[in-house]
C-alpha cells in the first residue's frame, strides 16, 4: 500500500499529508492531502473483494448514490478515475472521494431534530425511482443455521476476550436464528432503494445539513428493515444508550410521507438475521479462519463481544419496538371509543377515572381504566367463549389466584356487545421472567402453578365422559381432513385403554406462560374463555410441548425471549411436584395423544405436509 505513489500515478497530486480515519469496520480509510485537493481514500478489504460479485456491487452502489444526488439528497460519491469508481492498483482496490468538511455525531450530540431529518431523508431515498438503473431484486430466502459450537474447538478460541460471554450465549443462537430466518423470509416482500448502512458514522453534518456517505451497501432492500435499523442506530441502541423518543422521532417523520403497512413484527424479528451473520463473520475473522491481518483480527474480536451484547439487548427490546411502531401507525381514533364511554356512563364506579385503549385483539377489545380492565367481546363469533368466562368468574369468585370480576353484561342493552369489568393485574407474563430465573426459582414457580391448578382441579364437578370427548375430537378432525388410514384407527383403539380412568376437575384448557401474570413472586392466572370440565392432565397439553416449541404460545413481546433449552425439564418438574398428576395411569401416553390432536388440528386448518408427517411419527412412537 503506497498512497503517495497511488495519488501521483492517478493524477491526484503530490501528497502533503496522510492521516487514518476511524469508523471503518471492514475497509481502511485515510484522509489524504495533496497539492490538488483533499481526499478521503478507501482501501478495500482484499477478503471482501475476493468475493465474486463484490466489484459489481460497488459499481452499482455508486450509481445509486449519484441517483440520490440527482434527486436533491446531499451525498458523498466516489470520484471517477479513468472512468471507474474503483481503481485497482498493486493488487488492491481503491475508491477516492472528495473529503467532506463536516463531523459525525455522538449519541449525546444527536437531538430529536437530527432524528427527524434522518427519517425524512430515509423516506426520500426509499421513494427514488430506480427503473433506469436496471437493478435486480435478489430476494433472499434464508434457511441456514450455523455450527456455533465449532468455533469453541478452534485453537485460538481460549485466547479470545469474548470466550466466557460466547459460552454463556451460543446454545440459544440457532433457536433464535431459525425463527429470525422465517420472519425475514415472510417480511421480504417490499423492495426499494436503500442505503443499508446509514448509521451516525456514515452521516456527516455541516452544521444543520446531513451529508450521506459510504454507499457501498446500497441496493434494493426491504425499506422497513432499514427504517427500523436506522431508528435504532440514531436512538443510541448500538452503544447501549437507547432513547425511545429519538427512536420514535425517526419513524414518526418517515411515516408522514411513506406509511408502514405490512409485516411490522416479522420485520423486527427478521432483522436478527443480519446480526447473526455479522457475528459469524467476525468470529471467523478473529479466530484467523478468514484473515491473517492481526489488526483486523483484533478489531473483529471486539466486534464479537459487541455483537453478542447487541443480540441480547435487541431480543429484549423487540416487544417495546413493536409497541412503539403500532402506536405510531394505528388510527388516532379507535373504533370502540364511543362504546367504552357508554360502559363508563353505565357503571358509576368507573366514572371520573382515566381510560386508555390497550388492544384490539382477534376476539376482544380491551381498555384499561385505572385499576380495572374492561374486556369487550367485539368478535361476535366468540360470544359463547366469552359467556363461558363470565360464568367461570361467577362460580369461582372466592378463588384468590384469579382476577376479581366486578361486573358483566350480556344483555346488549347498554352496548351491542358482551362485556366484563375485571380487576387489573399488574406485573409481567411468566414468559418475560422465566428465562432470567435460576433452577431453584423455577421449581418454586412450578410449585405455585401446581397450587393454582389444584384450586381448580379439586373443584367438585359433574360427571363428564372425557374418553368420548377425546375420541370424538380425533374422529372429527380425521373426517374433516379425509384421513382414514389404519394408523389413525389404531390411535383411536389405544385411546380406549389410555383414557379409561380420568381424574376430573375444572380445567383451564389454555394453560401457557402468557396467561400467568407474575408480580413480586405472586402468580395470577387469567383468560378462562376455554375453561371446561375435563381430566386434570388435559391442562398440561400445551406445557408438555414446551420442550420443543415453547414460543408458539408467546406474544410479540416474548416470542424471541423464549428458547426451548429453558424448558427442557418443565414437564418433569410438574410431574415431580403434582402427585395427583403423577399417579394418572398412562400419563405420558395421554400427553402424547394431546400433542397428536393438536398437530392433526393444525393440519386440518393449514394442510401443511410437515404437520401430518410429524403427527404420524408421534403416533408410530405411541404404538410401538
Amino acid at each position: 500500500m503506497n498512497l503517495k505513489k497511488f495519488c501521483i500515478d492517478n493524477n491526484l497530486g503530490n501528497v502533503t499529508g496522510i492521516s487514518k480515519l476511524s469508523g471503518g469496520l471492514m475497509h481502511k480509510m485515510f484522509k489524504v492531502e495533496t497539492d490538488k485537493g483533499t481526499y478521503a481514500i478507501k482501501i478495500l478489504n482484499p477478503e471482501v473483494m475476493s468475493r465474486g460479485n463484490a466489484y459489481d456491487n460497488f459499481v452499482i452502489s455508486e450509481k445509486i448514490s449519484n441517483l440520490a444526488k440527482n434527486n436533491g439528497i446531499i451525498v458523498s460519491s466516489a470520484l471517477l478515475i479513468n472512468d471507474n469508481y474503483l481503481t485497482k492498483y498493486d493488487d488492491m482496490y481503491y475508491m477516492v472521494f472528495d473529503f467532506v468538511n463536516g463531523k459525525t455525531l455522538t449519541d449525546e450530540e444527536i437531538t430529536i431534530e437530527h432524528c427527524k431529518k434522518i427519517g425524512k431523508i430515509l423516506s426520500q431515498i426509499h421513494s427514488l425511482d430506480y427503473q433506469d438503473l436496471e437493478l435486480e431484486n435478489k430476494r433472499v430466502n434464508y434457511k441456514r443455521l450455523y455450527d456455533w459450537e465449532s468455533y469453541i474447538t478452534n485453537p485460538n478460541f481460549d485466547d479470545m476476550s469474548y470466550k466466557e460471554e460466547y459460552l454463556r450465549n451460543y446454545k440459544k443462537y440457532n433457536s433464535l436464528l431459525k425463527r429470525a430466518n422465517e420472519r425475514f423470509n415472510k417480511s421480504n416482500i417490499e423492495a426499494s432503494i436503500c442505503h443499508n448502512d446509514m448509521d451516525p458514522k456514515n452521516v456527516m453534518w455541516d452544521g444543520v445539513n446531513p451529508i450521506i456517505i459510504d454507499w457501498e451497501s446500497a441496493g434494493l432492500s426491504n425499506p422497513y428493515r432499514e427504517l427500523l435499523e436506522d431508528a435504532l442506530c440514531w436512538s443510541g441502541f448500538l452503544s447501549d444508550n437507547f432513547n425511545e423518543e429519538k427512536f420514535s422521532a425517526v419513524i414518526a417523520e418517515y411515516i408522514k410521507t411513506k406509511p408502514i403497512e405490512h409485516q411490522r413484527y416479522s420485520t423486527i424479528c427478521g432483522n436478527l438475521v443480519g446480526r447473526f451473520g455479522w457475528l459469524k463473520y467476525n468470529l471467523e475473522r478473529s479466530l484467523g479462519i478468514c484473515s491473517d491481518d492481526l489488526e483486523e483480527r483484533k478489531l473483529a474480536e471486539h466486534e464479537v463481544s459487541k455483537t453478542i451484547d447487541e443480540i441480547n439487548r435487541y431480543v429484549e427490546l423487540i416487544g417495546k419496538m413493536y409497541e412503539i411502531i403500532c402506536n405510531l401507525t394505528k388510527k388516532a381514533n379507535h373504533d370502540y371509543d364511543d362504546i367504552i364511554e357508554k360502559i363508563i356512563e353505565k357503571n358509576n364506579f368507573l366514572s371520573g377515572k382515566n381510560n386508555s385503549f390497550i388492544t384490539a385483539g382477534f376476539t376482544n377489545t380491551i381498555y384499561g381504566i385505572d385499576n380495572y380492565i374492561v374486556r369487550i367481546c367485539t368478535n361476535l363469533s366468540n360470544e359463547s367463549n366469552f359467556k363461558n368466562e363470565i360464568e367461570f368468574y361467577k362460580k369461582n369468585k372466592d378463588n384468590s389466584y384469579i382476577p376479581k370480576m366486578y361486573f358483566s353484561d350480556i344483555t346488549k342493552k347498554v352496548v351491542p356487545y358482551y362485556y366484563e369489568v375485571l380487576e387489573r393485574i399488574e406485573g409481567q407474563t411468566l414468559y418475560e421472567v422465566w428465562y432470567k430465573l435460576s433452577q431453584i426459582e423455577r421449581i418454586k414457580i412450578v410449585k405455585s402453578i401446581v397450587e393454582i391448578m389444584k384450586s381448580l382441579h379439586n373443584v367438585k364437578v359433574d360427571y363428564f365422559d372425557f374418553k368420548k370427548y377425546i375420541k370424538d375430537k380425533i374422529s372429527s378432525i380425521l373426517k374433516e381432513s379425509n384421513l382414514n388410514e389404519e394408523i389413525f384407527r389404531n390411535l383411536l383403539d389405544k385411546c380406549n385403554m389410555y383414557f379409561e380412568e380420568n381424574k376430573l376437575g375444572l380445567v383451564h384448557r389454555d394453560l401457557h406462560f402468557d396467561n400467568f401474570i407474575y408480580n413480586n413472586g405472586k402468580l395470577t392466572l387469567i383468560d378462562f374463555e376455554r375453561s371446561m370440565i375435563g381430566a386434570i392432565d388435559y391442562d398440561f397439553r400445551i406445557l408438555s410441548r414446551y420442550k420443543e416449541t415453547p414460543w408458539l404460545w408467546a406474544n410479540e413481546k416474548t416470542d424471541m425471549l423464549t428458547i426451548e433449552s429453558d424448558y427442557q425439564n418443565l414437564m418433569d418438574m410438574f410431574i415431580d411436584n403434582y402427585e395427583e398428576l403423577r399417579n394418572i395411569p398412562y400419563l405420558l401416553e395421554r400427553l402424547k395423544v394431546y400433542e397428536i390432536i393438536d398437530l392433526l388440528n393444525e393440519y386440518r386448518k393449514h394442510r401443511e405436509d410437515y404437520q401430518l408427517k410429524e403427527a404420524r411419527e408421534k403416533i408410530k412412537e405411541l404404538l410401538k
